[in-house]
């Protein structure tokens, strides 16, 4: 007990204070034969098992991506732009030269100086919604002799419907049949493998209770037992 009271008054830090990367010593290296393989140290100042901790959060982040770690005053003058390949380069230029309104928004682009918010006025700017010319679209059309086998086709419909119904409860049936009869016939030939089992056993004490001359490898008693 003297010897742990030194050891913890050796590790004990005055009140307050608090070193960077030093802990106290954890008790379990003074146990007498316990197998210390390394030594860590952390900045906690309470009992924090760096082993078992599982502090596994998702590294939080602004809008642009940069974590928030990085203190506002150098992650809002870091200029966030689009990057694109250098072969994408010749029609880009293309895409200004054809038209005079996109082409400063395209040089922004090739010269790495494109952002957010150009991006976004180009989009509102130049995007076209979708033309839809639904005159060209082909119309549901039945001959006269189709619209009259109505009635047939509901009543082929059902019947056919009414056919998968009972077909499903007839494969049903037969699946859990025969689960239901192999998990039995598995209990009974389970069973009849135990009682074999234990039968054995009985007539094997038997053997070697009332016949010991015919036991194999028999050893005599030494007669001092």
């Amino acid at each position: 007990m003297s010897q742990l009271l030194r050891n913890a008054l050796r590790t004990t830090r005055p009140f307050g204070a608090r070193g960077i990367a030093t802990s106290p010593a954890r008790h379990v290296g003074l146990v007498k034969g316990y197998p210390l393989t390394f030594i860590y140290s952390t900045d906690k100042h309470y009992n924090w098992d760096p082993i078992f901790d599982r502090d596994y959060t998702t590294m939080t982040r602004d809008e642009w991506g940069v974590p928030v770690s990085i203190p506002p005053e150098l992650s809002t003058a870091i200029k966030h732009t689009y990057y694109v390949p250098p072969q994408y380069y010749p029609f880009l230029k293309k895409l200004g030269d054809d038209d005079p309104d996109m082409k400063p928004y395209m040089d922004k682009l090739i010269m790495g100086e494109l952002g957010f918010y150009d991006y976004e006025e180009m989009f509102y700017k130049f995007a076209k919604p979708l033309r839809i010319t639904r005159s060209r679209f082909p119309m549901p059309y039945r001959t006269p002799e189709e619209c009259a086998n109505t009635r047939r086709t509901e009543w082929e419909s059902a019947w056919l419907c009414f056919r998968h119904r009972v077909y499903n409860d007839y494969t049903s049936q037969v699946w859990y049949r025969d689960a239901i009869l192999g998990q039995v016939l598995g209990m009974f030939v389970a069973f009849l493998w135990l009682d074999t089992q234990i039968y054995m056993r009985e007539d094997m004490k038997l053997f070697y209770l009332e016949a010991p001359e015919h036991k194999i490898n028999w050893v005599p008693a030494r007669g001092d037992l």
